[in-house]
């Protein structure tokens, strides 16, 4: 099914708006599940923890590569990772634009 083999990652980061500043040692990866069943454990993990500031729970298709390529228009840009942890694809802010005013 196109929906199942999302993984939540949680863990203190050093900057918890950045994924990629994970410390390890508290890394902790639950999964595979269904994006919706990812989306509500992630929800329930940071409310649990929700008086730490630096513990984040993320959502992520597992097998994916987390660097800023764009899986559309394959140019490197910051907004890919922001867009892969926010809404769990992996394009740029242009090609996320482009798709919006010329769905295909």
């Amino acid at each position: 099914m196109e929906n199942d083999g999302f993984i939540v990652i949680e863990g203190i980061h050093k900057n918890p708006n950045n994924i990629e500043t994970l410390d390890e040692k508290t890394k902790k990866v639950h999964g595979p599940f269904k994006r919706k069943q990812a989306e509500v454990l992630a929800k329930s993990l940071i409310q649990k923890n929700v008086d730490n500031f630096y513990h984040r729970a993320w959502v992520i298709k597992e097998g994916l590569e987390i660097n800023n390529i764009c899986e559309e228009c394959r140019k490197e840009e910051e907004s890919v990772k922001q867009n892969l942890i926010m809404h769990g694809y992996k394009i740029c802010y242009s090609c996320n634009l482009a798709k919006t005013i010329f769905p295909i």
